[in-house]
């Protein structure tokens, strides 16, 4: 008999299928939960009748949140911020992962260092005073330069780097090719899952990154779109939001607006996981496993 076939086995998809259900369940259910109260209206939201689908369609939460004066330039900001750091981040990994994948002088001890930072870091005060010292408080660079490598995501790309057929880099310098052509022409256009998955990654953190932002940034026309729905989620702008709607007819109640913020910064990084989605998984696993 076949193990597929036996008790066990069959015991263990079920509890495979369950377990994946009520993580679905537990991942999804919040999600529904804010969409169905960003398109409800404010009486059923006040009343705590609204669960998984809309009571009175109501899109005033989402006029509200886009007519906000801010909320166009914090798009434009957090998207030069996510492509800026993002295309640096991968140039700057791979620049500093494959030469660490090679046999070099003094590699234990460069990859002891970069450890190192996982555990210890320089702290609030000191990263501000060297950002201050170098002159880009204020500027799109304080929010990319300094985070643009991250030893964990720097770790995954040496591990990639160090699993590379070392025959196809033999081949191509026997055919004349030196490290940079073969890194250019060899290595980068077979590395697009462990690239497409630091990209990912990236955008990811420099889209939801506000904090950053608000440390050193002062303008606030410079400000990214998180760091202004942080201040709407929070309550910071809900005076001057009442007061933009006390002319108007409607009364939208701060959950669905709320909800409504979450769901206009959300989607836009959401969007790209689709595309990157096969690319992630590969790039992933690969970077894991190898050591």
């Amino acid at each position: 008999m076949s193990y597929r076939n036996s008790q066990g086995y069959k015991l263990f998809r079920l509890f495979n299928i369950a377990l994946m259900a009520v993580t679905m369940t537990a991942i999804a259910f919040p999600f529904l939960h804010l969409l169905a109260l960003s398109f409800s209206d404010s009486a059923a939201v006040v009343g705590g009748r609204v669960t998984l689908w809309p009571i009175g369609w109501d899109a005033g939460a989402y006029a509200r949140v886009l007519s906000h004066p801010s909320v166009a330039s914090g798009f434009v900001n957090a998207l030069a911020q996510t492509v800026i750091g993002t295309v640096v981040g991968v140039l700057m990994l791979t620049i500093c992962a494959y030469p660490l994948s090679k046999p070099i002088k003094g590699r234990k001890l460069i990859m002891r260092l970069i450890m190192a930072t996982m555990f210890f870091g320089g702290g609030l005060i000191p990263t501000y005073t060297v950002v201050k010292g170098l002159g880009m408080i204020d500027t799109i660079w304080a929010i990319v330069i300094p985070f643009c490598i991250m030893p964990y995501y720097l770790m995954i790309m040496i591990s990639f780097f160090r699993a590379f057929p070392e025959g196809l880099e033999e081949s191509a310098m026997i055919d004349g090719l030196g490290p940079i052509m073969i890194l250019l022409r060899i290595v980068l256009p077979l590395s697009r899952a462990v690239i497409a998955t630091m990209g990912l990654f990236l955008a990811v953190y420099y889209w939801n990154n506000w904090f950053n932002a608000l440390i050193y940034l002062n303008s606030t026309n410079k400000y990214p779109i998180m760091l202004i729905a942080r201040h709407i989620v929070a309550g910071a702008d809900l005076a001057s939001e009442q007061a933009y709607g006390a002319t108007g007819r409607d009364s939208l109640s701060g959950a669905s607006l709320k909800a409504a913020v979450i769901m206009v910064t959300m989607l836009p990084i959401a969007a790209l996981i689709p595309f990157a989605q096969r690319h992630f998984n590969q790039g992933v696993m690969l970077g894991a496993v190898k050591g």
